[in-house]
């Protein structure tokens, strides 16, 4: 539309019923329309359809390591206790094509990628097609396939991989603007062979679920879903099974910034034939509970405490026993307009097994959250520490000490930046120490990756 000019006047002039004037009259009202001042629906231009394609090519690298101590022989002479460290990492090349659009006026939106990655231990290609397409002013329809190949040679293992997928999902929108509800289906296959392949069995699933959910901008919020699963296994059929899930959420918003919000997720697996194990006839369920409290503009405090549990039809004392786990975070949060926040408080973790008391242990430590927003990027760096005490002995067959209460030393950083000549860098990285009673069975473990691409 082309902007108003300074002195022209196209306010209401006369009382409601009574007609508009354009400043001086129908005339100058003529003229308004004539310039395109003032645009009846009918006469506005029609969005053109839109098709760009964009380039990232790079480098990427990982490494991982773990540090520990075992027993050390030479035929039968003992050497005594030696550190051992695995060392991994791996290089490739990265070429990213996105070609991206409109249709139909913008109605459709289209996005499709490919990535391949060649490296020296790994090498990936995967393409994937999103379609979203309004067809109506409260039906929209998305379509997402996709398509991943696989060769993975670290750790000594030579796995090929072949994964698919198809998902597509209908949603409705109602006349409030803030109630929706969709009905969603999803396939997918995974095949495997090589070196690796007997710890990742093949599968076919499906799914198909629905939800209601209420998200207005202010005010409560609720969701209510449920899905169907079913996955078979080629080489196993007594791992097929069926998978039932139902979960909800509400949240209650108040005008001065505090909520309080519920969500819970109930799933019921279970063989589509006799097995031999427990391992996939069991209940799930898990909880949580979040609170925020605004104190200020750039102070509030939140707490979060979760629950999941397990119930095998049939337990036994070794694997597929019951247990719950509960967790707990609290802590203020310092969030400025220019981009940086910082958590920090207290958190733990209790796991209670009634039928195998020596897998209990209670968690308690403390964490520090720092985010920062801003000059083209997003950082974030969580350090945290903390003891877990085993309430019970456990021994494997051997007689050695499966669990021994230590302390723990962690962080881990994660950072996404643009840098100048359209260069954008992601980073990864996580240290963990864990310190025993006996120090022959501290371990370190360390995980770093590096992703550095020109966008074109």
């Amino acid at each position: 539309m082309t902007p108003l000019r300074a002195g022209t006047d196209c306010r209401p002039t006369a009382p409601a019923g009574a007609g508009r004037t354009c400043g001086g009259g129908v005339r100058l009202g003529l003229a308004c329309l004539a310039l395109g001042l003032v645009q009846p629906g009918a006469a506005r231009a029609t969005p053109a359809d839109t098709m760009g394609l964009r380039l990232e090519i790079g480098a990427a690298s990982d490494m991982t390591n773990e540090l520990y101590y075992e027993d050390a022989f030479i035929d039968t002479t003992f050497l005594g206790t030696r550190q051992v460290s695995s060392p991994e990492s791996r290089v490739a090349g990265v070429l990213m094509a996105t070609l991206a659009g409109t249709r139909g006026a913008g109605a459709a939106r289209y996005s499709l990628q490919n990535e391949f990655k060649l490296g020296d231990k790994l090498t990936r290609n995967a393409l994937q097609l999103s379609w979203t397409d309004d067809v109506s002013p409260d039906w929209r329809l998305s379509l997402h396939p996709r398509l991943e190949y696989r060769n993975d040679r670290t750790f000594d293992r030579d796995l090929e991989e072949w994964r698919g997928s198809a998902a597509g999902r209908l949603r409705r929108s109602f006349d409030d603007g803030n109630t929706f509800a969709d009905l969603r289906a999803k396939g997918e296959f995974l095949r495997t062979k090589g070196t690796g392949a007997d710890f990742i069995p093949d599968r076919n699933a499906f799914q198909i679920g629905s939800s209601v959910d209420h998200v207005p901008l202010f005010g409560n919020e609720w969701r209510l879903g449920y899905r169907l699963d079913a996955r078979q296994f080629p080489d196993s059929t007594v791992r097929d099974h069926f998978e039932h899930g139902v979960d909800g959420r509400i949240k209650f918003g108040h005008a001065a910034g505090h909520w309080l919000a519920f969500d819970a997720t109930l799933s019921r697996r279970v063989t589509m034939r006799l097995a031999p194990t427990s391992r996939d006839n069991f209940w799930q369920e898990w909880g949580q509970a979040e609170l925020g409290l605004r104190i200020d503009e750039t102070w509030q405090t939140r707490a979060n405490v979760q629950y999941e549990g397990f119930r095998y039809d049939v337990q036994d004392t070794s694997i597929y026993f019951d247990y719950g786990i509960a967790r707990a975070r609290v802590g203020p949060r310092y969030d400025r307009y220019t981009g940086l926040s910082v958590s920090a408080g207290p958190e733990g973790e209790i796991l209670r097994s009634a039928i195998n008391p020596a897998e209990d242990y209670d968690e308690f430590g403390a964490f520090l959250e720092i985010e920062l927003l801003g000059l083209g990027g997003w950082w974030s760096a969580t350090p945290a520490a903390g003891r877990r005490e085993y309430s019970g002995e456990s021994f494997d067959p051997d007689g050695l000490d499966l669990h021994q209460s230590y302390t723990y030393y962690e962080i881990s950083v994660l950072g996404d930046q643009r840098v100048p000549g359209g260069v954008r860098l992601r980073a990864l990285g996580t240290v963990r120490h864990e310190r025993h009673a006996d120090s022959a069975s501290d371990a370190t473990s360390l995980y770093f990756s590096l992703d550095v691409r020109r966008l074109f």
